[in-house]
């Protein structure tokens, strides 16, 4: 299973906010367009959703409902969200 930290749960809270989203709405981690910045590693994207999607892995992790696109349950098995501080455009996310 996917483990979110809790600072990349606080920021993916903020976008839900940010968004106008609820409290019920929760994240889905889906497969995303491969870049050349990317390279071998999966590429992800974000989007707020209600409700899982089918086959989606579904998780409540430090406050944060997460649901991991079937696809990708496998491939982030294991692996960990968490805040990187880098870069001019304020903190991302990544996956370790």
């Amino acid at each position: 299973m996917l483990t979110v930290t809790k600072r990349a749960a606080a920021l993916l809270k903020a976008a839900k906010a940010v968004e106008g989203a609820g409290p019920e709405t929760g994240i889905r981690i889906r497969r995303s367009a491969v870049t050349k910045e990317s390279g071998e590693r999966p590429a992800v994207g974000f989007t707020i959703a209600e409700r899982p999607s089918p086959g989606d892995e579904e998780s409540e992790q430090n406050g944060l409902r997460i649901f991991v696109d079937e696809d990708l349950i496998e491939t982030l098995d294991g692996r960990t969200l968490d805040v990187l501080n880098e870069g001019d455009e304020g903190p991302g996310l990544v996956l370790r």
